[in-house]
């Protein structure tokens, strides 16, 4: 039942790249300044307690009507409650249609474009010349693929509406107004965030390495664990970046690029097909995992 869901899910959702406004989740924005306005215990107020607080009630909701639609006309509310809230907890941004909009900025010249595009996935100051730029564009595509699709289809297969929407709202957490003003509770989020993504982001770089060149992505791992660690805040970002990057031979290409036309600008849209390979990998791996009774 899982993979159905997930399969409509990810159909659905190439119809609803228009409507992105409706996953920003700005209530947990409301929800959290409501709570800062509170007069609650000291101890309430603090980082890790915050997280919870605000965690806590729509995770319960969301467990309580799965509980409640688990078998309901057959379980059909189950399937629907379910497809919903994983379809909220997508993205909220698509990685393919940012790639095409950079892709269209460097054709155009558009150099405002590309480095407000660039920015947004990074997460960070871009570099100003290439291929610096286009490799950091890339490897933060590999990164962002993980927190935008294979880490919620990894936490809605392990614990169902509520694992995606856990995992989706933690997301959100260190990019709330509120993280701003508290550095303890900014801190605890993206904590949590990195723990979240440990296994998913393992299991990406698995498929990552299937879906690309085996050798160089195992080898991009090993890099990362000898010589690179120290180059990456945490070890997820670290090995969804080494593993991706050798997976679609990034140094290769870069290396090509550099006896062609010094065009770099295919390294994101190499990216993107990388992912989009993944993502055929993860789900066939869910369907043996179906048929076999597992899931």
């Amino acid at each position: 039942m899982s993979l159905m869901v997930i399969l409509i899910c990810l159909i659905a959702e190439r119809f609803l790249l228009d409507h992105q406004h409706l996953r920003q989740m700005r209530w947990l924005d409301r929800f959290s300044q409501w709570l800062a306005q509170q007069d609650s215990a000291a101890w309430m107020r603090q980082g890790i307690m915050r997280v919870v607080t605000l965690l806590l009630p729509p995770l319960l909701l969301a467990g309580i009507a799965q509980q409640l639609f688990a078998n309901t006309i057959f379980g059909l509310l189950g399937v629907v409650f379910a497809g919903l809230v994983l379809l909220y907890t997508l993205g909220p941004d698509d990685p393919d249609n940012r790639i095409d909009a950079y892709t269209r900025a460097v054709e155009d010249g558009d150099d405002e474009s590309i480095k407000e595009i660039a920015r947004e996935i990074i997460g960070d100051e871009p570099p100003t010349s290439e291929p610096a730029l286009s490799q950091a564009v890339a490897e933060g595509t590999l990164f962002q693929a993980n927190q935008r699709i294979f880490a919620v289809l990894f936490w809605f297969l392990l614990l169902g509406p509520m694992g995606a929407l856990l995992y989706r709202l933690s997301t959100r957490l260190p990019q709330l107004e509120y993280a701003n003003r508290d550095l303890d509770f900014y801190l605890n989020a993206k904590q949590l965030v990195v723990i979240l993504d440990w296994l998913p982001a393992r299991v990406t770089a698995v498929c990552y390495a299937i879906a690309g060149s085996f050798e160089d992505a195992l080898y991009g791992w090993r890099s990362f664990q000898g010589r690179r660690f120290d180059e990456f805040s945490d070890s997820n970002s670290g090995t969804l970046i080494c593993t991706g990057g050798g997976a679609m031979r990034l140094t290769t290409l870069l290396d090509e690029s550099n006896e062609a036309l010094q065009d770099y600008s295919h390294l994101p849209q190499s990216a993107m097909a990388l992912i989009w390979r993944s993502l055929v990998v993860f789900l066939v791996i869910i369907a043996v995992l179906t048929f076999t009774g597992i899931f």
